[in-house]
């Protein structure tokens, strides 16, 4: 990933290894609490790195017009 992408995709998939990590290290959540998670969208770890993708793609496609 590291040779292909941009220094930026690269960057939010370290941020995504890391937070993966430190999940199993912190305590465990409840139901409830794995919920709200949800619908606040502080579990949602894929956004930025998402963004970060769709941006590479579309500046590769620009380049390719």
């Amino acid at each position: 990933m590291r040779v292909q992408s941009s220094s930026e995709v690269a960057d939010e998939a370290e941020v995504i290894g890391r937070k993966i990590v430190d999940t199993y290290l912190a305590p465990d959540k409840s139901f409830i609490e794995i919920r709200e998670m949800l619908a606040d969208g502080s579990i949602d770890i894929r956004n930025n790195f998402s963004d970060a993708c769709r941006a590479e793609f579309a500046s590769l496609r620009a380049q390719l017009e």
